[in-house]
């Protein structure tokens, strides 16, 4: 039975297929299914292991459209399409070795995370598998420690899952994540983290002032 593409109809699900696009070009030429007209997009494919954000924008702001807006408020006119890639942690790069303590490495890693404006949303299997290495922290690259840290986060309140559209297979929504930042531990973790990079930002000024 053959299956007929749904249209997207708002600017998250636009941004998801377009995602989707780009990761299939690699695949679709080794398959040798990518036709030769399209095959310079490959250029702009995400590398293999890496992966691929699309963010739909305003162009003279660079605000990023309402994930809920209709999908004809994208007009080529005025808006913009900004692709960022995210590329896993090389073997030979420094790691972190962070806090010392893995679950408040996670926090500090999802909230920066959280606030990159490229990121509409933080899905969970890219963060665990891909996020979490790139950050360099050495636990990371023990394949079972993301994993608790996942469900002990989530047993403990700590993060949030909820599901965003997929519009390639509705039937199998993406799980994201995001901090429940009213957690007493999520507080605490974070004012300390701010306080230490004012405390590193003060120190660094007072070096430089000495020279």
């Amino acid at each position: 039975m053959n299956q007929h593409r749904v249209p997207p109809a708002t600017i998250a699900q636009l941004e998801f297929e377009v995602q989707g696009a780009l990761e299939s070009l690699r695949e679709l030429e080794r398959m040798g299914r990518l036709p030769v007209s399209l095959q310079p997009l490959l250029h702009i494919a995400p590398p293999d292991g890496s992966s691929v954000h699309v963010s739909l924008r305003a162009r003279e702001s660079g605000r990023q459209l309402r994930r809920n807006q209709p999908l004809d408020s994208f007009q080529p006119r005025n808006s913009a399409v900004w692709v960022v890639y995210e590329v896993p942690q090389q073997e030979n790069m420094q790691t972190d070795p962070g806090t010392g303590e893995p679950m408040v490495d996670f926090v500090i890693a999802l909230d920066h995370a959280e606030r990159d404006p490229h990121l509409s949303f933080i899905a969970l299997k890219w963060f665990r598998d891909t996020y979490l290495q790139k950050r360099g922290f050495a636990w990371a690259f023990d394949p079972d420690m993301p994993r608790r840290l996942i469900q002990e986060a989530t047993d403990a309140g700590i993060i949030v899952m909820h599901k965003v559209p997929n519009p390639k297979q509705p039937e199998f929504p993406v799980t994201g994540i995001r901090l429940d930042r009213e957690h007493p531990l999520v507080q605490d973790v974070l004012q300390t983290a701010a306080a230490n990079a004012e405390d590193a930002d003060q120190a660094s000024s007072t070096r430089e002032n000495a020279q």
